[in-house]
């Protein structure tokens, strides 16, 4: 794969060894000097976020998603990442005055990241149909503040359809992952979903917020090929060809209320979330059985999709007596409000609930931050589970010891192309209402859990797992029984999860 190489220079009235001190401090005077990076310590496995620029337009930046995988201090830091695109990038630091040093940044862009750059910049992507293969897209948010949550689904599903492949393919044909990015847009989801469909795709499995999933839906129309949004979402309306599978806002507050409220020793919540569909219905169902449990809602609010100031929300917590805070924010703004709630103090106070923080987010809110955060999922990579660990030992020989952590969201789209293949090998054709017929009809064990239809809030039957963050990871809870007073019971240590 051919790869391009950027390089850039300049000079800084620091010492390497300051900066180097320095990289992804926030808390400094100067914290965040290189692409406003954000780490809590230089040091090989820990994940990174940098804020990149792409041109001279200000507005025009994305959030480059990795993990740092060689250091030698003052001198030299190097990021392998994810997203947007897969590449690396190198951070030299050398003296050049008694008080300053050079430093020499080089990146890695290869050809799909060329497509990624040249497409973000209107250049159109031309993908010809090819009836020699079975086409299966992927949207997932590449960019945006949903791209957190998405960080291992291209991996997971590539390694699903490599499976698929390497088990005689779809009806005698090789399938083949197209992936596109929505860039948490709705506008950007529909166009995209237009360009799957245009491809020739079979099917589109749609790792995006429950706004980009609807828009997507009206951009695939009458078409009939199957759509479906494999994890977490507030469920919604099917057809024959939309499909909403994955834990549902009811199913994981009820699990998780009494052991918050236990914990907290009080009942007074205060609900912050993203302001669109999925935090409203998300509200709703909390508010619902955060009453049943007898909690009490004194707040409920909701911040733009993108805000990362969360200063205002934080000293409201902080004046209404709050008890317990749920988050419904969503990938970058669920990091930048975990990370403000803690500076201020505020985990030392209330217990956290979160309905979003998986292990792809829990990683970037920090250690610090994020340990006592209560979550509930159906999949955790901690799971003492034989199919579990095969998984994820098929997935570090494929992408390496450095490739982000298998969430419920990712291990949702490894199941969903494992479903898919499953009801096309079924169908007596290629015709995508009868795959989308047999996807409907109940279906064998496909990864860890049986996937048949779902009950109303849960699309998956099994039980949901109650976590709480950890150092490394999340440790597996067993939440007391109806009626006792006593808090939930570990039954999992805390130590770092199997993803390095």
């Amino acid at each position: 794969m051919a790869s391009i190489v950027l390089a850039a220079h300049d000079e800084v009235f620091r010492t390497p060894r300051e900066l180097y001190e320095m990289f992804g401090n926030e808390s400094g005077a100067s914290g965040g000097w290189l692409f406003g990076a954000q780490c809590d310590a230089v040091r090989p496995g820990n994940a990174v976020t940098l804020d990149l620029p792409l041109g001279s337009d200000v507005g025009d930046r994305v959030q480059l998603l990795g993990r740092i995988s060689r250091c030698v201090p003052g001198r030299l830091i190097e990021i392998t990442h994810d997203q947007p695109w897969q590449g690396e990038l190198r951070v030299s630091l050398r003296r050049s005055t008694p008080m300053g040093s050079r430093v020499v940044v080089t990146a890695s862009v290869d050809d799909q990241g060329l497509a990624w750059l040249m497409h973000r910049r209107g250049w159109p992507r031309l993908v010809a149909q090819d009836p020699g293969v079975h086409r299966i897209g992927l949207l997932v948010s590449k960019s945006g503040p949903n791209a957190v949550n998405s960080i291992a689904c291209e991996y997971l599903a590539q390694m699903a359809v490599d499976e698929i492949n390497s088990d005689g393919g779809l009806r005698g044909k090789r399938a083949e992952l197209l992936v596109v990015d929505d860039a948490t847009d709705p506008h950007r989801a529909f166009v995209e979903s237009r360009h799957l469909l245009a491809a020739g795709c079979r099917a589109i499995i749609a790792s995006v917020t429950s706004a980009s999933f609807a828009a997507a839906c009206q951009g695939v129309g009458a078409s009939g090929i199957p759509i479906i949004q494999p994890h977490l979402n507030e469920g919604g309306p099917e057809t024959t060809s939309v499909f909403r599978w994955g834990e549902r806002p009811l199913a994981q507050v009820r699990a998780l209320a009494q052991v918050a409220m236990e914990s907290a020793g009080g009942r007074r919540w205060y609900l912050i979330g993203n302001d669109y569909c999925w935090s409203h219905a998300a509200h709703r169902d909390s508010k619902r059985v955060i009453s049943e449990a007898g909690g009490h809602v004194i707040a409920s609010t909701f911040a733009r999709l993108g805000t990362l100031d969360f200063s205002r929300v934080v000293e409201d917590i902080e004046r209404k007596g709050t008890e317990i805070v749920l988050s419904t924010l969503v990938g970058a703004d669920e990091v930048a409000f975990q990370r403000q709630a803690h500076s201020a103090g505020i985990r030392s106070r209330c217990e956290t609930v979160s309905l979003t923080m998986e292990e792809a987010t829990r990683e970037r809110v920090g250690d610090a931050a994020a340990t006592g955060i209560w979550v509930a999922f159906s999949y955790f990579q901690s799971l003492d589970d034989r199919e579990g660990d095969e998984l994820s030992s098929r997935y570090r020989a494929q992408f390496g010891q450095l490739a982000p952590p298998i969430s419920s969201f990712s291990h949702a789209v490894y199941e969903a192309l494992m479903s898919y293949s499953a009801a096309a090998r079924r169908c007596r054709n290629d015709d995508p209402i009868s795959v989308a017929n047999q996807l409907h009809a109940p279906r064998e064990r496909i990864a860890r859990r049986s996937v048949a239809s779902p009950p109303p809030d849960f699309a998956h039957p099994g039980t949901l797992q109650v976590g709480q963050a950890r150092i490394g990871g999340f440790a597996l809870v067993d939440p007391a029984p109806p009626g006792r007073t006593t808090r939930g019971r570990a039954r999992r240590s805390s130590s770092p999860l199997r993803a390095l």
